[in-house]
């Protein structure tokens, strides 16, 4: 029984393949969202010209 313990992970202790997961994970959300969002990344449109002679 003692071997179990031993072996036996509590919920706070990370291993290697955890901390390894999670940065995979963590590295493909963070891709993901400058793709989604690269929009803000590009300098805005410029503004598209209006003709008021129609108008008086």
């Amino acid at each position: 029984m003692r071997g179990f313990n031993r072996r036996a992970r509590g919920a706070t202790q990370l291993g290697f393949v955890d901390v390894l997961t999670a940065v995979i994970l963590l590295g493909i959300l963070l891709y993901a969202a400058t793709v989604q969002f690269s929009v803000y990344n590009r300098p805005p449109a410029p503004p598209i010209p209006t003709s008021n002679s129609g108008s008086r």
